[in-house]
């Protein structure tokens, strides 16, 4: 059961870490809204819409300048003294900002554009690194959802503050005042809060730099692509960014050319966008139970594409206003569902990306972990330039409709997704057992954690219903790859899902006398990739709820490969009653939402042990 994830924010392992973070955020939109609307107002268009695509382009060009290094320093020094070092120079930045706003100097504001992007650089690869340092693993998706939100909600504010605070800058008005006040407050809350963050023990003490980031970056991704879910994990959320940056920039011509309102509208659908994300983030730890759940993935991914596709045709068909207010707008058919879309999508946009987090955290090596996440966020920039590049092709070379545009971004979404997904079957496979798991079954778990969390091992469990390896997998953290017997394959439910699954039939064709033996060499190349499988070794669906014989197939992979074995026991599994007597079990009724029980006992090396002592263990 997922635990109150805002429980963190009574920690000091997170609470620090959690206000530094967002004031960072804050005071990094305030000054750059601040600055672009000063730059649109005070000077001729075209001049003030080159100043603004250079201060953007310099907030995102040390992402690709520096994350290299950024991860390497995480990973060689203490991250916590590293955040207080770069609070502590936002402070000077700010200072800098002030200057260059006072005195109008707008080179100088770019200089402080550049800084505020290298500061963001360096705190995000600490940031995300030290999260599951400071973090159990049981908190980290709760810890992630609660970052995302804050750094939305930090972005908004930001915007709205920088923006309403700008508009108090005409003579004998006190708006640039108010802005450096603010800007050097919350400067030094970040650094006094970074001050308040425990000790985090470099992974890495005796790494050397390496000053070539191109080989660097080569090196990270290739030790990145030996454990795919981290490697499609960059790429699925760097799509993320590269497909909402492509709805966000249009948000101002859209709100003006399609759906005729005004800023203050222009604000509202902001808002929603941005809420949305927020709240979808928040809504990850319930959905998952607190764990970290690639199941979701799908889900956030088919919610995008859906809400993009709905945006696109409501607009398509909407009456464009003359210059409408808030009330006007909200007064036309059709603006709530626009409202409603808007918000959607970023609802889903926080389910999709909040456990791709987590799980490049959880899965990454530690020894490299910072490294990783430096260069997921220079992967995350690249896509979302390219964003820039594919509104350029589609708006202005095609000359298609904003509309039209968001939907073509939706439908490459859910082509892009659905091939990353054909590389990772567990998002899929995950996503499939989420709901009908939790809606049919109550399930409560002992010892899981006996589970190793990476390398080889494999489980053995009892088998009491053709759905138990929906709940096994819906149960344990790990991706699970099943060994199925060939009595299997007859439920044409579960032949479904076991090809999906990549599951690993024994014996299937039983006209080919080598078809077991070739099974046999399978399963064994796959635990030594690392992968964890799972087999029911009764080899059929026990009528009565007793346990089995086992069928000689576990002893001839025993023999075979040294692998830690977890025993599982499943009880209550579609029953009534889990202590009945063998009568009364003969004759068992079903409940409407049966409760399951599923304990693992201690992990056995397979050369210590053989099928009947498994056996016994899997009784208790």
């Amino acid at each position: 059961m997922a635990q109150n994830q805002f429980k963190l924010l009574g920690t000091r392992r997170f609470l620090p870490l959690f206000v530094t973070q967002i004031v960072a955020v804050f005071s990094r939109n305030m000054y750059k809204n601040g600055l672009i609307v000063i730059l649109a107002f005070r000077m001729a268009e075209e001049e003030a819409n080159t100043l603004i695509n250079i201060a953007i382009s310099l907030m995102i060009l040390p992402y690709f300048l520096f994350s290299s290094l950024a991860g390497q320093i995480s990973d060689k020094f203490d991250k916590s003294k590293l955040i207080r070092i770069y609070k502590l120079t936002e402070i000077g930045i700010g200072i800098v900002g002030i200057i260059a706003m006072f005195t109008q100097h707008y080179a100088l504001s770019l200089v402080v554009f550049f800084c505020y992007g290298t500061s963001s650089t360096l705190f995000s690869a600490a940031k995300f690194s030290l999260i599951p340092q400071q973090l159990n693993r049981s908190e980290l998706l709760a810890g992630n959802a609660l970052i995302q939100m804050g750094s939305f909600i930090g972005t908004l504010t930001g915007t709205i503050v920088g923006t309403i605070l700008v508009g108090f800058t005409h003579p004998g008005q006190h708006g640039l005042t108010f802005i450096a006040v603010t800007l050097i407050f919350m400067a030094f809350i970040g650094f006094l809060a970074s001050c308040a963050i425990p000790k985090a023990p470099p992974s890495s003490p005796k790494l050397h730099i390496n000053w070539n980031p191109v080989a660097h970056v080569m090196r990270v991704m290739y030790l990145a692509w030996q454990t795919p879910p981290v490697f499609y994990s960059i790429f699925a959320i760097s799509w993320f960014w590269l497909t909402i940056t492509a709805f966000l920039a249009q948000i101002p011509n859209f709100t003006r050319d399609t759906l005729g309102g005004n800023e203050d509208v222009i604000t509202f659908l902001l808002s929603s966008l941005t809420v949305g994300t927020a709240l979808g983030s928040l809504l990850c730890n319930w959905l998952s139970r607190g764990r970290i759940e690639s199941g979701l993935v799908p889900l956030g991914a088919i919610g995008i594409t859906c809400a993009g596709l709905a945006l696109g045709l409501q607009s398509d068909s909407f009456q464009t206003l003359p210059n409408a207010n808030p009330t006007q707008f909200f007064n036309h058919h059709g603006s709530y569902w626009i409202l409603l879309n808007m918000a959607l999508l970023g609802i889903f946009g926080g389910i999709f990306t909040v456990p791709l987090y987590a799980m490049i955290q959880d899965r990454s090596s530690v020894k490299i972990r910072s490294q990783i996440i430096a260069i997921s966020n220079m992967v995350n920039a690249l896509f979302m330039v390219t964003a820039t590049l594919v509104s350029i092709t589609f708006l202005d070379i095609l000359k298609i409709s904003i509309p039209k545009y968001f939907i073509i971004i939706a439908l490459l979404n859910l082509i892009v997704v659905t091939l990353i997904f054909a590389k990772l079957p567990e998002f899929i496979m995950r996503g499939l057992l989420l709901l009908p798991a939790r809606i049919l079954y109550r399930v409560n778990q002992k010892g899981l954690d006996q589970i190793p969390r990476e390398g080889p091992a494999l489980i053995i469990s009892n088998h009491i219903s053709f759905l138990d390896p929906i709940i096994l997998a819906d149960t344990v953290e790990r991706y699970v790859r099943f060994i199925a017997h060939p009595k299997i394959y007859k439920s044409r439910l579960l032949r479904c899902i076991l090809h999906m699954s990549d599951a690993i039939p024994i014996g299937l064709d039983l006209d080919d006398p080598n078809s077991r033996e070739r099974t046999y060499k399978t399963i064994v190349e796959s635990l030594e990739n690392g992968e964890l499988l799972c087999i029911f070794p009764e080899g059929k669906i026990s009528e009565d709820g007793e346990l089995q014989p086992f069928l000689k197939d576990l002893e001839e992979i025993l023999s075979r490969k040294s692998v830690p074995v977890i025993p599982i026991a499943l009880h209550r599994a579609g029953t009534q009653d889990e202590n009945s007597t063998q009568q009364s079990k003969k004759k068992r009724k079903r409940r409407l939402f049966p409760e399951v029980l599923v304990i693992a006992g201690q992990p056995v090396e397979s050369i210590n042990t053989d099928s009947k002592s498994l056996q016994k263990k899997c009784e208790t």
